[in-house]
């Protein structure tokens, strides 16, 4: 009887050492997984939040640039202005011949 139940306890240890391991190695397949999917989401959420920088910055050059154009043309109207200004003659003033 004591023979039996030492096989019995012995059955039962190896039992739950197989099941300790497969539940070891199927758990580790899981989070491997799920660490594997959690780091390509960050990987997508850090180019969503790339794209929208880039965009961002795209945008300000184009305000930009139109601000500039219209400061430049600004500046050729007042450069046309003065050009014609200084092929005018000022008038005289009369006493002072």
């Amino acid at each position: 009887m004591t023979l039996l139940l030492t096989t019995c306890a012995a059955l039962l240890g190896a039992c739950t050492l197989l099941a300790w391991l497969y539940l070891s190695a199927v758990t580790g397949d899981i989070n491997s997984s799920v660490v594997a999917k959690n780091n390509s989401s960050v990987v997508a959420k850090n180019e969503i939040e790339t794209g929208s920088a880039l965009l961002a910055v795209k945008e300000q050059q184009v305000l930009s640039n139109l601000k500039l154009d219209a400061i430049r043309d600004e500046l050729q109207a007042l450069n046309e202005k003065a050009a014609s200004a200084s092929s005018v003659t000022p008038p005289r003033a009369e006493g002072s011949q």
